[in-house]
């Protein structure tokens, strides 16, 4: 064996000892502070806690923990199917004293009137398979950085990274963020099924004939009244105050085409949701087959997002997202890499599925929440995490001791008189 090898070998191991190490410490902490994680792995002397904390700062600088985190990364894009609905809602990490951080950029605060503060953008996406949740991506980025090109190359990048490898399975569903025809025309070129809310100030081509005016654009609200092909009422339950109530709603749908030239055969259509008294939704979709239940369907889906809002509130709050101290651009992406692997532990160790497992159970009951969980909102994730770590932190000592060789042991000549 050469000895290029060995050293293979030995990083290797060192790198697998950190990666566990590092993530046993988010969950059992649930924070991404390498202090917290420090002091729950050795909690009875403050010495020992201080030598994990220099270990894992100097790691964390050491190791590059993406390629790892993309390997988990597509053992979840693995699981979406055809009914998967996936959804991208870029956050951002503030930092409001963080001058001394590396690329460090102005952001648009969205807990602020989108106030510009210094912090860094992360683009978070889940997949909804029913009520399963799945963790697609977790990636912090900064506009200050060498190597950034732009916004819509960032998401068309990170889009494209889940589409190939899924094979095109599943339907994007995005806000009106993502109403930018840059996107529009990949996702549609691309063969890309997408459900994307509309801003106002877009107009559209009717594919029927309009005997008035073959060339004329209509505004989203006269293309509905006067080419809509297809329309139904429906009871949906939407989020309301942090509750879901039922609420009718009256959705319609047109086919039809923007004004500027997309290469595709795949048609688009225009859909409105209107609940009365409440809100009316406009989306752009290129799901075919549009029927009165493709129609349910895609308005559901849309309405679904508040799951991602809440998978994001979620991170933040529990997992103290945004209270990161290293301070070089590397040490931030690989701890926030190392949060998105404990996001994927966590989701699939409970067993995130339609049917109540005795896992998902056992986590439940080790959380010691004293109120109930609200069963038809069907988000466990709070107290999942805090059932996790209860139970981490009666075996993570055997856990740890899993890295460490097993001492060998000698036999000796025992020369005493037998009894």
């Amino acid at each position: 064996m050469h000895l290029y090898d060995i050293l293979r070998k030995r990083k290797r191991k060192f790198l697998a000892k950190f990666l566990g190490e590092a993530v046993l410490g988010i969950l059992l902490s649930k924070s991404i502070c390498l202090a917290d994680m420090a002091r729950v792995l050795e909690s009875r002397s403050d010495t020992t806690a201080r030598h994990i904390f220099k270990r894992l700062d100097r790691n964390l600088g050491q190791y590059n923990v993406l390629p790892v985190k993309e390997r988990a990364q597509a053992k979840q894009i693995a699981l979406i199917n055809d009914e998967t609905f996936i959804y991208f809602d870029p956050t951002d990490a503030i930092k409001k004293y963080g001058e001394e951080f590396e690329a460090i950029s102005f952001v648009a605060d969205g807990s602020d009137n989108h106030t510009p503060k210094p912090g860094y953008n992360i683009s978070a996406c889940i997949g909804l398979k029913g009520s399963e949740i799945i963790p697609l991506e977790w990636d912090i980025f900064s506009s200050a950085e060498e190597d950034y090109e732009s916004e819509n190359q960032k998401l068309l990048h990170q889009i494209d990274e889940i589409a190939i490898n899924s094979k095109c399975k599943g339907t994007f569903v995005m806000d009106r963020g993502f109403d930018r025809f840059v996107i529009i025309r990949h996702l549609q070129e691309s063969a890309i099924n997408f459900i994307i809310r509309m801003t106002e100030n877009r107009h559209y081509h009717p594919l029927k004939s309009d005997p008035s005016n073959e060339h004329r654009s209509y505004s989203r609200e006269d293309i509905i009244a006067k080419f809509s092909d297809v329309e139904t009422r429906v009871q949906l339950d939407i989020r309301v105050k942090k509750k879901l109530v039922k609420k009718l709603f009256i959705i319609q749908s047109a086919p039809v085409g923007l004004r500027e030239k997309i290469d595709s055969e795949k048609k688009l259509a225009l859909v409105c949701a209107k609940a009365k008294g409440l809100m009316t939704l406009y989306f752009l979709t290129n799901i075919e087959d549009m029927t009165p239940e493709t129609l349910v369907t895609i308005v559901e889906a849309y309405l679904n997002r508040w799951k991602v809002d809440e998978f994001i509130r979620f991170v933040k709050q529990q997992y103290k997202a945004e209270g990161f101290k290293v301070r070089s651009l590397g040490r931030i992406k690989n701890i926030h890499a190392l949060l998105f692997i404990a996001l994927v532990v966590l989701t699939r160790i409970s067993e995130q599925n339609t049917v109540f497992s005795k896992t998902k159970s056992l986590l439940i009951k080790h959380a010691k929440r004293v109120f109930r969980i609200p069963q038809k909102m069907k988000f466990f994730l709070y107290t999942l995490a805090d059932g996790l770590s209860e139970i981490l932190k009666k075996i993570a000592k055997r856990i740890l001791n899993l890295w460490h060789e097993p001492q060998k042991r000698q036999l000796q000549l025992n020369f005493a008189e037998p009894i």
